[in-house]
């Protein structure tokens, strides 16, 4: 079936599914959906974006965003770099919310180191310290080098361990990654064995290409899992280098460096742990957050009933 006609038959069946169920307020996940409840006639619409849907994207993809923008109530994204680049796109009177979705602060806490342990034990993981890449496969989250700063790492420190996690896509995992010494793979997990996984990992390190805010850090921070992050804009709204996390170009070198300086460090792991959970208790609590969208979805039910 022709894209063009997929698109059609998806609209209308949105449109018929908002005629059927008369929503307060759509909210739409990812800019093309936006496009769709757009062209659907969804009133109000809250137009949600993701970082990889406006980052980088085509000319098509571009003026699709515009067309959802323009006729949003309110657009989203979890970074002020986001809310930037959807500014340019959208009409002067835009309105946006920053919104991060925040972290369940007591399912992602910090253990003691004796319950860090028995989570290693839980994962079949030994107990030399643990580098976790919980990012997937896919070339943008740079696991390529990931491993090639692991082999550094690890050929100075030998019980360093480092588990690659992947979404289900397992095809995405290349031979040359598992065969170092070292290197654990997961697939897909439920929410508390992911949870766990980010208190078991003394170190988490997410070195994507492009991004905006991802949940996956906010958490490893208040689990307690000291992180290695790539240099991009959203990190510095917030975080600060050598306080809350370090930051690395996503070459294997630094990101290397990075890694050993929080394994041997202890001082400086615990004090960036210390510094990051508060971090995130103070702009990261998925109960305010929520609390947030909410009265959003309440203003705009009252001012359309108006």
């Amino acid at each position: 079936m022709p894209t063009s006609e997929m698109h059609g038959r998806s609209v209308l069946w949105l449109r018929q599914l908002i005629g059927t169920f008369r929503p307060d307020v759509v909210h739409a996940h990812w800019m093309p959906f936006a496009a769709l409840g757009a062209l659907a006639g969804a009133r109000p619409l809250v137009a949600t974006a993701w970082g990889s849907d406006v980052y980088g994207v085509s000319f098509k993809h571009r003026m699709l965003i515009r067309l959802a923008l323009r006729r949003s109530s309110v657009a989203m994204g979890d970074s002020r770099d986001l809310m930037t680049r959807l500014q340019e796109l959208g009409p002067s009177s835009l309105q946006t919310m920053v919104v991060n979705w925040g972290v369940d602060l007591e399912t992602f806490a910090p253990p003691n180191e004796q319950e860090r342990t028995e989570l290693k034990a839980r994962f079949g993981i030994g107990p030399g310290p643990v580098v976790l890449s919980p990012r997937g496969l896919k070339e943008l989250y740079n696991p390529g080098v990931v491993v090639d700063a692991f082999r550094q790492v690890r050929a100075a420190i030998p019980n360093a361990q480092l588990v690659l996690k992947h979404g289900g896509v397992a095809d995405e995992m290349k031979p040359e990654w598992t065969s170092v010494p070292g290197v654990r793979v997961v697939g897909r997990i439920g929410y508390d064995d992911m949870a766990a996984l980010f208190r078991a990992a003394d170190v988490t390190v997410s070195i994507p290409t492009s991004d905006s805010s991802p949940r996956s850090v906010w958490e490893a921070m208040a689990a307690g899992s000291a992180t290695v992050l790539s240099d991009l804009s959203w990190v510095h709204e917030l975080i600060e280098d050598d306080r809350d996390a370090l930051v690395a170009a996503p070459e294997a070198e630094p990101v290397a460096n990075a890694i050993e300086r929080l394994i041997r460090d202890n001082a400086l792991r615990g004090r960036i742990v210390s510094s990051a959970r508060q971090l995130v208790e103070n702009h990261r609590d998925r109960k305010t957050e929520l609390a947030r969208v909410e009265r959003c979805y309440l203003e705009l039910t009252a001012r359309s009933r108006k």
